[in-house]
Formats: C-alpha cells, structure tokens, sequence
C-alpha cells in the first residue's frame, strides 16, 4: 500500500515537471519567441503583429476592389451627360489605393528576410522592416476606410 501510494507521488511529480516544462518553452512555431526577452524578440514581434493586421484585411481589399470595379463599369455604361464625372474619379482612385495597398503587403512579404531577421543584424534590419511594414499596414487601413466612406453613400 505504501508502495503505491510512493509511486502515485512520484508518477503525480512527473506529470506536474512535463506540464510545467511545457508551459515555459519560449519558442513559437512561426518564428518568434512568444516572451519578448530581447530588442530583438520584441521587434520581430511588432513586425510580425503589423503583418498579421494587414494580412487580416487582405480580402477586404480584394472585396472592395470588386465593388469599385463594379461602380466604375456601372458608371461608364450610362450616357455621358448622366455620368457623374467626379463620383467616377473618386472610385477610381480608390481603387487605385486599393491595388497600390495589396500590392505593397505583397512586395513587404516578397521582400522580407527571415534570415536577416535573425542573424547578426537582426536588430538594424528589423527596425527598418518594421517601418516598412507600419507604412504598409497604414495603407491597407486607410484605404479601406476610404472605401468604407465612400461607398456607403
């Protein structure tokens, strides 16, 4: 009885030590250690969080550039005295922000470096992918506003 009741105890402690264990690994699966002990951890991170923001509104771009294609063909259908020239240039360059933003995410990630990211100079090159990729994160969001605005009209 004695023995069972030791090694229950000592299989509890072993179970306790794994979980434990497991809780504290710092690594991720996508690149980045999730406790931001170093510049370095801490930049890839925000870098990593403005590509995930602009990531998550890639389809909303491509949704709104549809629609605007949709209201520039719309518009160009009817006779030229009933179209309203000013609405049709205001989608038009709307749509133009819209491509220019999804392209810019798209170039961003060509262009991005995981091996920069984490060698040597990781922290210089970070610090500059993490401009490049608040400018475009601010692209998508600002277009995607604009289209907002103007299409509930």
């Amino acid at each position: 009885m004695i023995k069972s009741i030791a090694s229950l105890a000592v299989i509890s402690m072993m179970v306790m030590a794994c979980n434990n264990a497991q809780e504290t690994t710092p690594e991720r699966k996508d690149g980045y250690s999730k406790d931001l002990k170093t510049k370095k951890d801490s930049l890839y991170h925000d870098v990593m969080e403005g590509h995930d923001i602009g990531m998550a509104k890639m389809g909303a771009l491509k949704k709104n550039n549809g629609l605007a294609q949709s209201k520039i063909d719309s518009i160009q259908k009817l006779p030229a005295g009933k179209q309203d020239k000013s609405y049709l240039q205001e989608v038009m360059t709307l749509q133009q922000q819209l491509i220019n933003a999804e392209n810019g995410m798209n170039d961003w990630m060509v262009g991005f470096n995981t091996d920069s990211a984490t060698g040597a100079n990781a922290e210089p090159y970070l610090q500059g992918e993490l401009m490049k990729v608040n400018i475009v994160r601010d692209n998508i969001l600002n277009s995607l506003k604009k289209a907002d605005s103007l299409f509930k009209k």
